[in-house]
Parts: C-alpha cells; sequence; structure tokens
C-alpha cells in the first residue's frame, strides 16, 4: 500500500501570479508613518555598515596568503600602467583562481566570519524598531542585492533619507482572495468593487465601477496596529484561485510629488503543460547584434524545413535610446553646473542642519554626482523657502528636476518598450515549436582571446553600444521565461565558429568577417552567416537525436 502511494504521488507545482494597481495619496498618512519609513532607510544603511566591516576583514583574512597578495598587486599595477586589455583580462582572471584557492583552504575560517555577520545582522534587524512584517522582506532584500554586488564586483548603496521606499503585509500561510474583500483579515482589507467593474459595456463605467480603496497596515507598535488607506483603481480581478501571500505598496518620487502603487503577489497550482503539438518542430536561434536597414538585428531563427526570420528593433526605438544618451550627457551638463555653483556658495548663509549639509556636499571626493541628485531632492531644498535658496539655485534647480525626471521616465518606457517587443517576439517563435537550441556565444572570453583593436577594446566602441542597445541576454530570458511556461525544452550549444558554408563546408571566405551577405571562397556561394549557424546547430541537434537513438 505504501509502495503503490509513493508510485501515484503528485508534487503540485505552484505558479506565481502578480497583480499591481495604481494607488493615490493616501487620506490618513501622518508623520509616524514617515517614522517608520526613515527605521527602513536607517535599517538598510546599517545592514551596508556592516557589509562593508566583514568585507574589510575577509580581505584582510585572506590577503594574509602571499600568492593572492602577489596576484592582487600585479593586476592593480597593470591597471595602473594601463596595460593591454589581454593582459588586464588575463592578470584579472589569475587573480579569481588564486582567490578560489585560497578561500577553498580557509573555508573553516571564512565560515565562521560569515556566521559572524549574520549574527550582526540579526541585532541590527531587531534593534531597527521596525515592524516584523517590514524588516524581514528589507532584509531579504538586502541579501539578495548584496549576493548580486559580491558577484559583480560592486558595492552596495546606501539610502539617502526621504526616499524611495515600501511596505510590506505578509500574510502567514496566505489568505484566499475573497478574504481580501470580507474584512476577515486583520493586515489588508480591500473594499469590495461593484460587480459590474469588469463586465461593464462602456469603457467610462468600468473605470468608474473599478475605483476602490485599500487598506492596509503600515507599522504595529506597542500593540496598537497603524492602518492607512489609499484610493485604488482595480483595473482587473485576482484570479479566484490564487493565495495571497503578500501584498507590498510602494512609493516612488516622480519629479516633487509621490507616486504610488500597490503589488498583491499569489500563487496558485500551475496548470500541466500542454503537449507539444503534432508537427512541431526544433527551433535554431542565433544572439547577435547587427545594424541592418530596418534598424538592429537582435535575432536569427531558423527551422528545419522553414524560412528564416529575424527578430529586428526598429529605427525608431534606436533613436529612442539615442535620445536617452542625449538627455543623460544634458543631465550631466547641468549637474556640473549645479555642483560648480554650490561649490562656490557660502555654506554660512543657510542656517543649521542645512548649513552642514552643504558643507557635507562641498567637502565630497567620490560619488559627487550621485551625492548631488540625492542632495537636490533633500531637505536643504524641501524645506527651505526660494528666498531663503536664492534665485540662481532655484532655477538651477528646477532645471536639473526636470531633465532628471524627464530621463527616468524616458528610458524606463523605452527600456518597457524593448522588453514587450521581445516577449511578442519569444511567444511568436515558440509557436509550434518541440525545443528550442540557442547559440551559446560567449563574448567575454572572445574578447579575452582575440587581439585588441585600436581603441584598446576587441569590440569597438560602437559595437558595445549596441550590444548595450540590443541587450541579447534579456531576449534569451523571454525566450527561456517562455519556453519553462509551455514545457518546451530550451538548450544552449556552443555552434562551429566560422561556420562552414551550407554548399561546400568550407570555412575560407571572400568578404570581411563582418560582411553581410558572406562569400565562400571555395565555391562562391553568397550566404547570411547568422542563418548558416542556426542551420548548422539545427543539424547537430539532428545527429544527437539520432545517436541516442541507436
Amino acid at each position: 500500500m505504501t509502495e503503490e502511494y509513493e508510485n501515484h504521488s503528485i508534487i503540485e507545482k505552484k505558479q506565481v501570479v502578480i497583480r499591481q494597481y495604481g494607488l493615490l495619496d493616501p487620506l490618513d498618512w501622518d508623520s509616524d508613518c514617515d517614522d517608520e519609513i526613515d527605521r527602513s532607510t536607517k535599517l538598510w544603511n546599517s545592514l551596508v555598515d556592516i557589509h562593508e566591516e566583514f568585507t574589510q576583514k575577509y580581505y584582510d583574512l585572506i590577503l594574509k596568503d602571499e600568492r593572492l597578495k602577489t596576484a592582487k598587486a600585479n593586476y592593480e599595477k597593470l591597471q595602473e600602467e594601463r596595460a593591454s586589455v589581454v593582459a588586464v583580462s588575463a592578470a584579472k582572471k589569475q587573480l579569481a583562481v588564486t582567490q578560489k584557492e585560497v578561500s577553498k583552504r580557509m573555508a573553516s575560517e571564512l565560515r565562521d566570519l560569515e556566521l559572524a555577520r549574520r549574527e550582526a545582522v540579526k541585532v541590527a534587524r531587531q534593534n531597527s524598531g521596525l515592524w516584523w512584517g517590514n524588516y524581514n522582506p528589507l532584509v531579504r532584500a538586502f541579501e539578495n542585492a548584496r549576493s548580486a554586488a559580491v558577484r559583480g564586483g560592486h558595492t552596495m548603496r546606501r539610502r539617502a533619507p526621504g526616499g524611495n521606499s515600501r511596505i510590506t503585509n505578509t500574510l502567514q500561510g496566505g489568505a484566499d482572495v475573497e478574504h481580501l474583500f470580507d474584512g476577515s483579515l486583520s493586515q489588508v482589507m480591500i473594499r469590495p468593487p461593484s460587480g459590474r467593474a469588469w463586465s461593464a459595456e462602456s469603457r467610462g463605467e468600468r473605470r468608474r465601477l473599478q475605483r476602490t480603496r485599500l487598506t492596509a497596515t503600515v507599522f504595529v507598535q506597542s500593540g496598537e496596529r497603524r492602518i492607512v488607506t489609499w484610493p485604488m483603481v482595480m483595473h482587473r480581478p485576482i484570479p479566484d484561485d490564487c493565495r495571497v501571500k503578500e501584498v507590498i505598496i510602494t512609493r516612488r518620487r516622480v519629479g516633487e510629488r509621490w507616486k504610488w502603487a500597490t503589488s498583491f503577489i499569489c500563487t496558485r497550482t500551475a496548470e500541466p503543460a500542454a503537449p507539444v503539438p503534432v508537427g512541431a518542430k526544433a527551433i535554431a536561434v542565433d544572439i547577435g547584434w547587427r545594424r541592418v536597414p530596418e534598424g538592429l538585428r537582435v535575432a536569427t531563427v531558423a527551422s528545419a524545413d522553414g524560412l528564416p526570420r529575424f527578430i529586428v528593433l526598429q529605427r525608431d526605438l534606436i533613436d529612442s535610446f539615442a535620445f536617452a544618451d542625449e538627455l543623460r550627457e544634458r543631465v550631466r551638463t547641468s549637474a556640473r553646473v549645479g555642483l560648480e555653483l554650490l561649490q562656490a556658495t557660502d555654506a554660512t548663509l543657510f542656517d543649521q542642519p542645512y548649513q552642514d549639509l552643504l558643507i557635507a556636499l562641498q567637502q565630497r571626493q567620490e560619488g559627487r554626482f550621485a551625492a548631488l541628485k540625492e542632495f537636490s531632492r533633500g531637505s536643504f531644498f524641501t524645506a527651505q523657502s526660494r528666498d531663503v535658496l536664492g534665485a540662481e539655485i532655484t532655477a538651477w534647480r528646477m532645471g536639473y528636476t526636470k531633465l532628471a525626471t524627464w530621463l527616468s521616465n524616458h528610458q524606463r518606457k523605452v527600456v518597457a518598450r524593448r522588453i514587450h517587443q521581445y516577449q511578442n517576439a519569444a511567444i511568436e517563435i515558440l509557436e509550434g515549436a518541440s525545443t528550442i537550441i540557442i547559440n551559446d556565444v560567449k563574448f567575454g572570453e572572445i574578447a579575452r582571446r582575440s587581439p585588441p583593436s585600436d581603441d584598446g577594446g576587441f569590440f569597438p566602441k560602437r559595437v558595445n553600444y549596441y550590444r548595450v542597445v540590443a541587450a541579447p541576454s534579456e531576449f534569451v530570458r523571454c525566450l527561456k521565461l517562455q519556453a519553462a511556461k509551455r514545457g518546451i525544452p530550451f538548450a544552449k550549444t556552443e555552434a562551429q565558429s566560422p561556420v562552414g558554408c551550407p554548399e561546400c563546408g568550407s570555412t575560407s571566405r571572400r568578404s570581411r568577417a563582418d560582411a553581410m551577405p558572406q562569400i565562400c571562397e571555395a565555391c562562391g556561394t553568397s550566404f547570411d552567416q547568422d542563418v548558416a549557424t542556426c542551420r548548422s546547430l539545427l543539424m547537430q541537434d539532428g545527429r544527437q537525436s539520432l545517436s541516442k537513438m541507436r
């Protein structure tokens, strides 16, 4: 009986469902709510301090090894001497290998150091004065950001007072959707919208009926729950079969005002993957970036018996990215003007604590542009009148804020357009696909092992620029996500490079390596190199499938 149960047991897969809605300004927000936000900011900054302290202890420990110390000194020397990219890359790789070996030898000491860091995090969390519903997600977010920063070699940033923030209500064990509306939850409640809110024929009537209110807990102190109410537009329902796990309320500064939103994080039982349709084919995708008359080609898609397709970012989207660069340069120019203006301003003209804030900015040596961005949003400008600030400083700040807001909104919209195009392209590509094979191109390794170009890098600057615009890894991410949803096998395979001629298999060319089309030197065949790469991937997949059958 036990064996029968084990053989027929089914592990239910969970699907995460997120619903986000816009909020208007809260109706009963007060200074005590701002105090909770300030406590969140202070806890984050305390965690940054702990991270920096233990990072220093980590390096003090591993740099006791002479081999690692020598490798580090060699890498820094090559950087200072502006050595070639190949030499610096080789030294960096050697440093990483040596550091990994040292970390393995010192595993016990490093484990004790990490345990001490985690204990310090617990103490900071308990002493923060934050409500548990807010400090648990904050610590979790910090640990995720810290892991990414350590992997990428970046530093953790502190948060300025009065900046963007979020409030989290975690519903332990989850709650049914209907409990959000019936008032049975102590943490969160939504005023039930009309039954016609999503079915009325008139769009105006639907929008009117979708207006409701969200009431949520901001914090609990001394046993008293502090709740706040936000007007909300619930433009679509939460599926009835979901269980609500978290309700996150965020505020983000846009210009001179706050923009509020709420996200409901839910789970539900995932539907079984649809069976692969009859006649489905293997699909090969070659990722890259290449300028074409229509815009920027990001990927080439081909199947064994179908015509190739190309994923192209249109020229208007490329122009939008170029305009973002122009705006970024205008913001930077305005920031230089502002720094010079504030540097020349006499701090003694202002009362405390604004005098100290200005002096701190004037004495800043590193990260001045980021510091100015936070300074322009802070109390130095918001808590003092224009008469005290003076006409010149006030005019500069108004222009700088306008440009920075314009850049932020424009960049967000342009990136969203690119992601939207990639998602739609991924859905279209996977229609009728049995499996998907991606050409696994390791651009970092190519740059390390190839001779540098005249401007100091393997990829010319313009090619690197188009790589950032194309964001090929984002397209791969969309493909992988959509394939997982449909249960379609997803694989990365390194294709032959250079790819052989589709007629004779020769790798010799009459044309340049970056020319389009390529011309075979042996037989004179003209072909698209990206399409030929996709065909070679499909042939490799076919040979592998045949060998498995044998």
